[in-house]
């Protein structure tokens, strides 16, 4: 009576098609050539290619008591691959493997992304439910983690997608949730993540880097009220702050690498040697941040809601993505939101 076992599975299939509309005598005004290089032997043909994959699912639930409850998950995740803009990987491969000697390799095409993920915690309540708790160990292991790339040089600006071959993440969480007196409660849950680049043929010098895009933790704290006022009056309140720990965003982290004017410079009027253009990301990381949100407000009849809210309350800045382009040398970034005011009216029909 006490222990659930569950199984599910899903299956997908995923067509995709690929064509490019550059006409094959569209020339390069500065090399005369082919405006793109994959046109170097004609017009590049059409691709096509289904991208599929069975997901199952398998969950277990245990519970030790009334309050307590044990449980484990694993399944399996699946990203379609597709394809790249047509004759990125000749671009790629002209403008910066050959021309400044880095290893990057791009393909046309993109492969489908798994992911092989295992869950398993407790969750349960104290004091006749006035605490509830749930803590978390996760693990996952990501086979061709899809990675979206910045390109840039004198082709202009190419967006393109590459796989990270395999990536493992694991960490830890913890939620937490109190009633300290009816209508007032108090929250928080924090996470802690570790994560390793095991093997990238993209991009093979950043083996045992930390997985893009994934912080090393992450604090979440709040309270919340829902007070009587009148009968048909309640008072709302909410505030949460949330710290986001340091962050890359590339796989290219504490390292160098060459860019176009590691290229330029030896053969240019300054006469410099190549290291000189050479880029040091390790400045590229996101420092930790934290954001405070607030709501107050009144509910009335359960059905009509004023509230005021401010977002970003204490004008915290910082960067909400940082996106390298690492054989030009530098970042795009972009500003995380500053202090906003506002008021929100719903009616409930």
């Amino acid at each position: 009576d006490r222990l659930t076992v569950g199984f599910a599975g899903r299956f997908d299939v995923e067509k995709r098609r690929g064509s490019s509309l550059v006409p094959n005598n569209a020339t390069d005004p500065f090399t005369g050539g082919p405006i793109n290089p994959g046109q170097a032997f004609g017009q590049i043909p059409d691709q096509s290619e289904t991208f599929q994959q069975f997901q199952p699912k398998v969950s277990l639930s245990y519970a030790a008591s009334d309050d307590v409850n044990l449980y484990a998950n694993w399944g399996i995740g699946f990203k379609s691959g597709g394809f790249n803009n047509q004759g990125s990987a000749a671009i790629v491969d002209q403008n910066f493997n050959q021309f400044i000697g880095t290893n990057v390799l791009i393909e046309d095409q993109y492969r489908k992304e798994t992911s092989s993920a295992f869950e398993a915690g407790v969750k349960g309540q104290l004091l006749d439910g006035a605490i509830t708790f749930d803590l978390a160990g996760y693990y996952t292991e990501i086979d061709d983690l899809q990675f979206f790339e910045f390109f840039v040089g004198a082709f202009g600006l190419l967006r393109v997608v590459s796989n990270i071959d395999e990536v493992e993440i694991y960490g830890a969480e913890l939620n937490l949730t109190a009633e300290i007196l009816d209508g007032w409660t108090v929250y928080g849950s924090a996470n802690v993540t570790e994560s390793e680049i095991k093997a990238n043929s993209s991009r093979p010098v950043t083996v045992g880097n930390e997985s893009p895009y994934t912080a090393d933790y992450t604090i979440n704290v709040g309270t919340q009220f829902d007070l009587p006022v009148t009968n048909t009056v309640d008072f709302v309140a909410r505030a949460d702050y949330r710290i986001t720990g340091p962050t890359w965003f590339h796989t290219v982290q504490d390292d160098t690498s060459p860019t176009l004017f590691s290229g330029l410079l030896p053969g240019s009027a300054l006469m410099l040697p190549g290291f000189v253009g050479d880029a040091d990301y390790s400045i590229t990381q996101r420092d930790e941040f934290g954001v405070l949100d607030m709501r107050v407000g009144v509910e009335i009849d359960d059905r009509f809601t004023v509230i005021a809210f401010a977002e970003n309350l204490t004008n915290e800045q910082y960067l909400n993505e940082v996106i390298p382009a690492i054989e030009f040398g530098g970042s795009f970034i972009s500003p995380g939101g500053l202090r906003r005011f506002g008021v929100e009216v719903v009616y409930d029909f």
